[in-house]
């Protein structure tokens, strides 16, 4: 197991413990990231896990970056297994979405992600598909 050694910006960490090839927690344990490997060609797929705050972003920000390096045609970020996510969540999904090349955020979602989105515009922003079934995914 490591632990990434960076800082963002006032000193928050940007540490993440590494427990696979794949999966990134938060130091706190309450979020976590999992590439899910059963994704077609061109397709990368994030399970996405738990409470995301300002404290626990960092796992999630990794993964990004690192499916980021590897230029898929499509990224497909699975949320149904998120709880909370506050405004830095769904800034990281704002700049994700600028940056790649095909973002689709995948529920079903819960209450409070689908008040965030449906309060703050986002899904009319972000590619938004109800569940796996609808992006062709099982």
């Amino acid at each position: 197991m490591s632990e990434s050694q960076g800082f963002a910006e006032e000193g928050i960490p940007q540490g993440f413990l590494a427990v696979g090839p794949h999966t990134y927690r938060s130091p706190t344990g309450v979020a976590h990231v999992t590439r899910d490997d059963s994704a077609p060609a061109g397709t990368l797929i994030l399970d996405v896990t738990g409470e995301f705050d300002r404290d626990t972003l960092p796992c999630l920000r990794d993964a990004l970056n690192d499916v980021d390096k590897e230029q898929p045609e499509r990224v497909l970020l699975d949320l149904s297994g998120v709880t909370f996510g506050d405004s830095t969540f769904l800034n990281e999904l704002l700049v994700t979405h600028r940056r790649a090349a095909r973002l689709v955020v995948v529920g079903p979602f819960t209450g409070q992600i689908r008040r965030l989105f449906e309060l703050t515009g986002a899904d009319r922003v972000l590619e938004v598909a109800e569940d796996r079934d609808s992006v062709g995914i099982t």
